[in-house]
């Protein structure tokens, strides 16, 4: 493997492990039923994110750009997101916390099963709203879920 395949491969792991470690500490938090808020392991994971695409964009990527059976995009965010999904992240924090394990167990329990027909009507309305607004809303909806006395 040449080195731009093995950089672009090691900076993907890197994000893909990032990613991994801020949504295990989220997982964390709501098991505790907290709300999750933006911590340093989001930070990192963006930071670790933006590398990725920098890293792509310096590279300047032929069209027919091969990572294993994977041909890269030539836009940035599209090729970042197939080498996340190439990549083989572990995640070394391990078990999240043993004490909320359990909760943990539970709170992914209740969301296992697939979506009625009314949480599919919230998906597909949800989607199609902007981004930020979107983010709102489940802010929102976050809050009004994890306040006392409604």
């Amino acid at each position: 493997m040449d080195s731009t395949r093995s950089m672009l491969l090691a900076l993907a792991r890197h994000a893909q492990e990032s990613r991994l470690r801020w949504h295990a500490e989220r997982a964390a938090v709501r098991a505790r039923g907290e709300t999750p808020a933006r911590t340093e392991a989001y930070a990192y994971q963006v930071q670790a994110n933006l590398c990725l695409i920098a890293a792509i964009g310096a590279a300047d990527l032929p069209a027919n750009f091969r990572l294993y059976d994977t041909f890269l995009s030539r836009d940035p965010l599209t090729a970042a997101e197939q080498l996340r999904q190439v990549a083989s992240a572990y995640d070394h924090s391990g078990p999240i916390e043993a004490a909320h394990e359990m909760a943990r167990q539970a709170y992914k329990a209740a969301f296992a099963p697939p979506l009625t027909a009314q949480e599919q009507q919230y998906v597909e309305l949800l989607a199609g709203l902007p981004a930020a607004r979107r983010d709102k809303i489940v802010e929102a909806a976050e809050e009004r879920a994890t306040s006392p006395g409604e």
